[in-house]
């Protein structure tokens, strides 16, 4: 099993949607492949951090509303026709509260699960990226010549600046694609720092947008990612997060 393949398949694998040949070619793949393990490693961390939070229901709680049923069987018939009426209707009101309360946690839960698939993937481009002899497919600083090269390519138009003078030099450009969707992907450089800055409309869809900022850090790269006039931005680089922000900052 290839890398691209095991990568496609190990959050299956472990919540158990696997069996079978293809659960033993994961587990076999794992083993030697340190990247896949790493991985695999990553979306365990993002399931501990989505369950972290919830807290069991108080000890108290069933005893105090096996007491109450207990009162009510106790009452006259007529009391408790009218109590269980009263009950009826607070259960209704219980069950809707319980049920929009599941499924506001449950969409939460599907967005964080997005964005740690989100992070890998930006993480992963970049990482690519550096692979090449050149990251960018437009190479300029001159954000006129820049922003013009992607019409025609995608359907938004990035935000290009020129940082020279606050100490970020734009390289150029590049497409790339995430989350299934063509983006756009602009090369920045802070001193021998090599920084992508991803971007795509805010209305993608593509996870969990947020106007403030959004800091991770995952095999040794920073993560920013933030939403401003439209735009969705994911900044990856092994430069420090402080002036990874400062560059958020100035887009």
């Amino acid at each position: 099993m290839q890398c691209t393949d095991a990568a496609e398949l190990v959050s299956a694998s472990i919540d158990g949607e696997l069996t079978g040949e293809r659960q033993q070619a994961v587990a076999a793949h794992l083993v030697s492949c340190a990247g896949c393990t790493a991985l695999a490693s990553d979306y365990r961390r993002i399931g501990r951090q989505l369950t972290d939070g919830y807290e069991p229901a108080p000890p108290h709680l069933a005893d105090k509303i096996i007491g109450r049923l207990a009162a009510e069987e106790a009452a006259t018939p007529v009391a408790r026709s009218v109590d269980w009426r009263r009950w009826a209707r607070q259960a209704a009101v219980l069950l809707v509260a319980c049920g929009l309360s599941a499924l506001a946690t449950w969409h939460l839960v599907a967005l964080s699960t997005q964005n740690g698939r989100l992070e890998r993937d930006v993480v992963a481009s970049h990482v690519r990226s550096l692979l090449h002899d050149s990251p960018v497919q437009v190479a300029s600083s001159d954000r006129h010549t820049v922003k013009p090269w992607f019409a025609g390519r995608l359907d938004f138009s990035p935000a290009v600046k020129d940082l020279a003078a606050e100490g970020f030099e734009l390289t150029g450009g590049r497409l790339d694609i995430v989350g299934d969707r063509r983006i756009a992907a602009l090369v920045y450089k802070r001193r021998q720092h090599i920084i992508n800055v991803f971007m795509w409309p805010a209305s993608a869809g593509l996870g969990l947008e947020s106007t403030g900022a959004m800091r991770a850090s995952l095999r040794g790269y920073n993560v920013l990612t933030w939403t401003s006039d439209g735009l969705t931005y994911w900044a990856v680089s092994d430069l420090n997060a402080a002036e990874l922000g400062e560059l958020q900052k100035l887009l």
